[in-house]
């Protein structure tokens, strides 16, 4: 299994992974194919998980629980939050990220885990000082929220019943701090993971597009 993890992680896969989120984009859009790419939502989260941790290296014990915690820790705030309105504000999750309980699709650890290495991977090109990683990573974290949330609502991920409040990137800022100050000190990240920084950007990439064509959607009707 090593042996086949390594030679991906020889491979440039940043081509692939543009050409396949284009894909994704056109699945989305067109109305023959858009409730089936929609479903596919959750499975798209664990291959870029799988890809993550395979460009991580191998894989141990110590690297498991800490991933784990955050998986946990993303899901327990977010079932706070949905079931209370108290963390990020009044929302709930619709269908397409799979399998909830207590209201809350539990592939959103998932989601929390891979902002946090990427945004780590990230701000470690950018400074030495671990405290200002961090803070990159908590603003990073934020700005893709921001970007995320209208393709999120459109996609039925979740919705708000109204405009996205501020409580909910306030609390992205702070949660995504304590986070990242946990995967930080414990030494989660491998700061040498090709594929954590492409991935994070063409996520965002593939939100803006959405973004932009459903505001190109309404101005056209």
């Amino acid at each position: 299994m090593e042996k086949i993890a390594g030679k991906i992680r020889s491979m440039n896969l940043v081509p692939y992974l543009v050409i396949f989120y284009m894909v994704g984009i056109t699945g989305l859009k067109l109305n023959v194919t858009h409730d089936l790419f929609r479903a596919l939502v959750p499975f798209n989260l664990l291959l870029n998980l799988a890809l993550l941790l395979i460009y991580h290296g191998p894989l141990n014990k110590s690297f498991a629980w800490k991933a784990l915690a955050i998986i946990l820790a993303g899901i327990l705030v977010e079932m706070l939050g949905v079931n209370t309105g108290h963390v990020f504000g009044e929302y709930s999750y619709g269908r397409t990220l799979g399998l909830k309980v207590l209201g809350t699709p539990l592939i959103i650890g998932v989601n929390w885990l891979m902002l946090v290495y990427a945004g780590l991977v990230i701000a470690s090109r950018l400074t030495t000082d671990s405290y200002h990683r961090m803070i990159i990573t908590a603003v990073l974290m934020v700005a893709y929220d921001f970007v995320l949330e209208p393709a999120a609502i459109s996609l039925d991920m979740w919705n708000w019943g109204g405009p996205v409040p501020l409580q909910n990137y306030l609390a992205w800022l702070v949660i995504a701090f304590v986070m990242a100050f946990f995967a930080e000190k414990s030494g989660l990240v491998n700061r040498d993971n090709k594929i954590a920084s492409p991935l994070f950007f063409v996520q965002m990439l593939f939100f803006i597009i959405l973004d932009v064509w459903i505001v190109i959607s309404e101005l056209w009707v």
